[in-house]
């Protein structure tokens, strides 16, 4: 006698259906959702656009009114790891950057009113291990942006030139939001200001070149002192390979207006 087997049932295929169609909903919500996110970064734009000038911040009309900052950082705290990674380059970049940027805004106007992000954290600890920062359903701290995704992910040391550090000393906080399609030439723009327009962080004087601070802490990024003078000579001609370097101070005061 031939084998039979049983007809599947109707309740189970209609049941296969509908999970077909929720998961094809949930890919499609997935995919929405990366293009939804606003690469132009308009609400971070417009938080910049109220209090920062001429890499200045009002730190206190921020702490009065932190709706536009909060809204920016719980939009980056949607964005899935997998969406992350469906961004170009460019656009990890300038995403970074930005949540880089806002959350130090953020960090300040939650401890204000301060003189100093030195300031911020314990006798064993600092403003950059304060853990508050929501990104991939984590909760990470600015050194983490900063040490294991920026530096180590990109490779790019001219990153260092559009990260605020909150300080007067530190590259200047810009008052527009990196977008991807600019930022390449954003990122040469802030190296150029940096190096060329800041006299008590970075020149080159009677045949000494003296530096910021920021290239002795991540000597690294730059391929040491022999790298530093090979990137200073773009702009000082001069400068030679027996060049004495020179570390001036960092002015931690806060970049307050």
């Amino acid at each position: 006698m031939q084998a039979s087997f049983p007809t599947a049932n109707p309740l189970s295929k209609a049941l296969f259906r509908r999970l077909g169609l929720f998961f094809g909903l949930l890919a499609l919500l997935s995919a929405s959702r990366a293009l939804a996110f606003d690469h132009g970064f308009g609400t971070y734009q417009a938080v910049l656009s109220r209090f920062a000038q001429g890499g200045r911040v009002d730190y206190a009309g921020l702490a009065a009114d932190q709706a536009g900052l909060d809204g920016f950082l719980a939009e980056c705290a949607e964005v899935s790891f997998e969406q992350y990674r469906a961004f170009t380059k460019q656009q990890q970049m300038a995403f970074m950057v930005n949540l880089y940027n806002a959350a130090l805004l953020k960090l300040v106007v939650s401890h204000w009113p301060i003189e100093s992000v030195n300031l911020i954290g314990g006798l064993f600890s600092s403003a950059w291990n304060e853990k508050f920062v929501r990104l991939f359903e984590h909760t990470v701290a600015l050194g983490h942006l900063e040490h294991d995704i920026l530096r180590v992910e990109f490779k790019e040391p001219r990153l260092h030139f559009v990260m605020a550090r909150g300080s007067v000393g530190g590259p200047l906080l810009s008052d527009s939001a990196y977008v991807s399609d600019l930022f390449l030439k954003r990122l040469s723009e802030a190296e150029r200001e940096f190096l060329t327009t800041r006299p008590d962080e970075n020149r080159f004087q009677n045949d000494t070149l003296y530096v910021s601070p920021l290239f002795r802490w991540y000597r690294e990024d730059f391929g040491s002192e022999d790298g530093m003078r090979q990137l200073f000579r773009t702009y000082y001609p001069d400068v030679k390979p027996e060049t004495p370097v020179v570390f001036t101070d960092w002015d931690w005061t806060l970049n307050k207006r």
